[in-house]
């Protein structure tokens, strides 16, 4: 059922980059009312597709992960899902922009996925 997991983490580390990239007029959105400020950003959100679509898909693949957590050991999912969706996420982001792409990410990955692959391996059966 790992597969779910690797769903999951693609749904989040994919959406996660459409998130950021939907979310970049909201800095421009200022008031002196708390209040006002707050109605602004929401109506932002609303009807702003770019944002709301990928939001959407977030949240079904939140609801894939709790469909996988029941399926999988808890203990092995999680990280399994977590560190994917960074690396997923970051790679989203390589890809629109290759300057990140550095020997430093490169060690990173390669300490995340070992991580990961120990957590897999080591988990007794």
């Amino acid at each position: 059922m790992f597969v779910l997991c690797i769903a999951t983490a693609f749904i989040w580390g994919i959406t996660n980059w459409f998130l950021k990239q939907g979310s970049t007029g909201l800095q421009r959105i200022q008031y002196d009312n708390r209040l006002k400020q707050f109605a602004a950003e929401i109506w932002y959100f609303f009807t702003n597709a770019q944002y709301w679509i990928p939001f959407l898909l977030n949240q079904l693949g939140s609801v894939l992960y709790y469909y996988s957590l029941a399926k999988t050991d808890f203990s092995t999912a999680v990280p399994v899902t977590n560190a994917l969706t960074l690396l997923i996420t970051y790679l989203c982001d390589v890809i629109s922009r290759p300057q990140l792409l550095n020997s430093r990410f490169l060690l990173g990955m390669l300490c995340v996925t070992s991580g990961v692959a120990l957590c897999v391996i080591s988990k007794p059966h």
